[in-house]
């Protein structure tokens, strides 16, 4: 599945928009950022929210282990991570839908962004919106994803943790690629919605598949 492309301005999460904004700026003309020049902004409370993956490669298949989870992704996936596949951190039908987005990431070397109704355990209606950076470790293909999960509901308050169980189908969700080469929208879309550490030493929206 090949997912359209669109500017940055379709990003409603402030935090994540700004998350995509150092993103590129990292980027600079030089391709990928490096994964060691990222560190999550304390000030703003980024690290919660955050979780690293290193990307394997098995000939044409890949995988993501997970390096990092911050506590709220902890609460969302609702499962141990440090040191487990992607894949094995969420129910298939789920990863199924997952991979074409982690893909996409890694076939591109851009941001995409998602957006993902579901609902919690108490039937509270919520919004996951996921945005997932690629980052190098001195090299031109994408070494690293740096995912960002912002969940929220217009209810006000709603259960986080295991809001990516969602039975036996995959909810219906929408993705971009994130091109900073698109033309901004004429309204831009965003409003005020809001293991070991880190190591040291990826115009239109279109239904997709996260």
């Amino acid at each position: 599945m090949r997912l359209q492309r669109s500017h940055l301005s379709i990003v409603r999460s402030i935090r994540q928009l700004s998350l995509l904004r150092g993103w590129l700026r990292a980027r600079g003309d030089a391709g990928l950022p490096s994964i060691v020049s990222f560190e999550p902004d304390a000030r703003a409370g980024d690290a919660p929210d955050l979780a690293l993956f290193k990307v394997a490669r098995h000939g044409e298949a890949m995988d993501y282990i997970c390096l990092h989870a911050g506590e709220r992704v902890r609460a969302v996936y609702d499962t141990t991570m440090w040191g487990r596949s992607l894949f094995e951190c969420l129910e298939p039908v789920i990863a199924a839908a997952a991979e074409p987005i982690w893909r996409a990431c890694v076939a591109t070397g851009l941001p995409v962004y998602a957006i993902v109704p579901v609902v919690d355990r108490q039937g509270c209606p919520v919004t996951i919106e996921q945005l997932v950076l690629p980052y190098s470790r001195a090299s031109s293909r994408p070494d690293f994803i740096v995912a960002s999960l912002h969940a929220w509901s217009t209810e006000g308050r709603f259960v986080t943790r295991g809001l990516l169980h969602h039975g036996t189908q995959a909810p219906a969700h929408w993705a971009v690629v994130i091109d900073p080469e698109a033309t901004a929208a004429t309204e831009p879309m965003h409003d005020d919605l809001a293991g070991p550490g880190w190591p040291v030493s990826d115009g239109h929206v279109v239904q997709a598949a996260i």
